[in-house]
């Protein structure tokens, strides 16, 4: 009997509304464009409604062999060939786009459904047999993981704290519930790719309980966090509103009348994020300088933040609208003045997100989203609960320095809030030994046993820090004997009647932020430093030590 051969097929979903394949091409691969691909006809072994577009084109000379011609002549006349095939495949009244070789760069990416393999993925995957998680953490620091385990392994074992992540691909196996054939090692993106045989009806029997799958059935438990991000279109009033608030957080006064958002409640949105981060394709190791251009206009960024990319837009003629935003090209430059990444939009290099009571909105990797209602609401409860000791522990407030130069560091803090008072010592700074590393145990330690750690907070920085080492130093506390006895003599040493209380550490920790103004904490946080705190809240209740928030003023 004759076996169909196997293809591994990936899958887009196009979004809702979009009627023909032409539609969902870029323009120069249209019908009608410079590069157009040519439709090819199916036999009656096609799916009824199935259409395909293929092209071919010659790259040019590889570099591999421009390199070595000279030592081997047969070479000289290699020449790299790139193939595009897209099926579209309709199912009920949606069409998947089914992509071969460099098919998927001929789409036009507003008319994809972003998440759809994901969103399978947290409703289907077996999270026992996982084998690789690729994630980006929002926040300033936006550092992108990719986790990979030969063997299939469950979703806890990775070690990576996910909720406070924006998961790009997972890969693993579906659960045994699900009327699947064996499709192998299934790979989600926003696409979703499996192993078949290469009968087009199959395909599209898999397709079609995949899509029944998303539609009908809910996250599980512990991917829920995946559908918490909705994307949103680049079209949409509501993205163009959003970028215009981001031209203005960015420009400030150089930002353009028009890229004032009209709408009162973006208007009126407060930014918690803004910060310049390497897209995920860029390995920084290489990263020597950053280029940026507009037109004839070309700067250098001495560092990767925000203030170095206004330093070198500073330079540039004119104003900025929401039209730089894709204008505005970036460039990755190596030690040797050669390009270590694409030209690609400024849009892609930022992070930004901003919200109020009711909405959250973040960008990354140029795409926006907005966090689920639902989502939200729940991890404000969770966080709501978290005991807050900031009129019990009376903290001073945080002065500082002049001009805000950072002069007026957390350790002059520390100094000053431990200053005559007989029921707090300072502990900054003062390490203790665990298995060879050197780990504070704390900022401040309260006669009433809470493990104080100190941390300013502005929209510039991060809070991940803050977080695991109040984790760390509880955990280190627990399991290492000596490191326990150490911090008790340290205590003893600078306040002898608190060595009783030392002894029963690690009872409670405090996470202290300092805030400027009326911002709450820990409901005033970024999205995902919140999502990030309730992991890190969960792991110490598990521990049976206490968790606790306060707040200091910073004026």
């Amino acid at each position: 009997m004759y076996e169909r051969p196997k293809l591994r097929f990936n899958c887009y979903l196009l979004r809702e509304g979009i009627a023909s394949a032409q539609e969902a091409l870029r323009p120069q691969y249209r019908l009608t464009g410079n590069s157009a691909m040519t439709e090819i006809e199916p036999t009656g072994e096609a799916p009824e409604g199935c259409t395909a577009f293929f092209s071919s084109k010659k790259d040019g000379v590889p570099p591999w062999s421009r390199s070595l011609a000279e030592v081997f002549p047969a070479l000289s006349d290699i020449k790299s060939l790139s193939h595009r095939l897209i099926l579209f495949l309709p199912v009920d009244d949606r069409i998947f786009a089914v992509c071969f070789g460099y098919g998927s760069s001929a789409l036009e990416w507003s008319s994809i459904e972003p998440n759809f393999g994901l969103r399978f993925a947290s409703r289907s995957y077996n999270t026992a047999a996982l084998n690789e998680i690729r994630s980006r953490r929002i926040d300033p620091s936006a550092r992108t993981q990719s986790v990979q385990i030969p063997n299939r392994t469950g979703i806890r074992d990775f070690d990576v704290e996910l909720e406070g992540e924006f998961v790009r691909r997972m890969v693993g196996e579906l659960d045994g519930e699900f009327n699947f054939p064996d499709l192998g090692a299934v790979v989600a993106t926003d696409s979703i790719a499996f192993k078949t045989e290469t009968d087009l009806r199959e395909v599209h029997r898999v397709l079609q309980q995949m899509l029944d799958v998303v539609t009908e059935n809910a996250a599980r438990e512990d991917l829920r966090f995946i559908d918490a991000l909705e994307p949103l279109r680049s079209k949409d009033d509501l993205t163009v509103e959003l970028e215009k608030l981001l031209i203005q957080q960015l420009f400030q006064e150089r930002a353009t009348k028009q890229s004032e958002p009209q709408d009162e409640d973006v208007a009126s949105l407060d930014p918690f994020i803004l910060s310049f981060a390497p897209p995920d394709d860029l390995t920084i190791e290489n990263v020597h300088a950053i280029r940026v251009r507009r037109g004839d206009d070309v700067g250098l960024l001495s560092e990767m933040n925000i203030a170095a990319l206004l330093e070198a837009l500073s330079g540039f003629s004119g104003s900025f609208g929401r039209s730089a935003l894709k204008d505005i090209k970036v460039m990755a430059i190596d030690s040797d003045g050669n390009p270590a990444s694409q030209s690609t939009p400024l849009k892609n290099w930022l992070i930004f997100e901003a919200g109020s009571e009711e909405r959250r909105y973040l960008l990354t990797l140029g795409k926006w989203f907005a966090l689920a209602e639902n989502y939200a609401r729940q991890l404000d409860e969770d966080l709501s609960e978290i005991e807050d000791v900031t009129s019990y522990l009376n903290l001073a407030d945080w002065i500082k320095g002049v001009d805000d130069d950072d002069k007026y560091g957390e350790g002059d803090y520390n100094l000053t809030a431990s200053d005559g008072r007989a029921d707090i010592v300072c502990l900054d700074k003062k390490t203790l030994t665990s298995v060879g590393s050197q780990i504070e145990a704390c900022d401040l330690f309260h006669r009433d046993g809470y493990l104080i750690h100190v941390k300013k907070y502005s929209n510039s920085q991060t809070l991940s820090h803050l977080f695991s080492q109040g984790f760390v130093s509880a955990q280190i506390l627990t399991d290492d004997i000596d490191y326990r006895a150490d911090f008790i003599e340290k205590v003893k040493s600078l306040n002898p009647s608190m060595e009783p209380v030392a002894t029963s550490a690690p009872d409670k920790v405090v996470y202290a932020i300092a805030v400027e103004g009326k911002k709450a904490i820990p409901l005033d946080l970024p999205t995902f430093s919140k999502v990030n705190l309730r992991g890190f809240i969960r792991k110490l209740r598990r521990m049976q030590v206490t968790p606790t928030v306060a707040r200091i003023q910073m004026r």
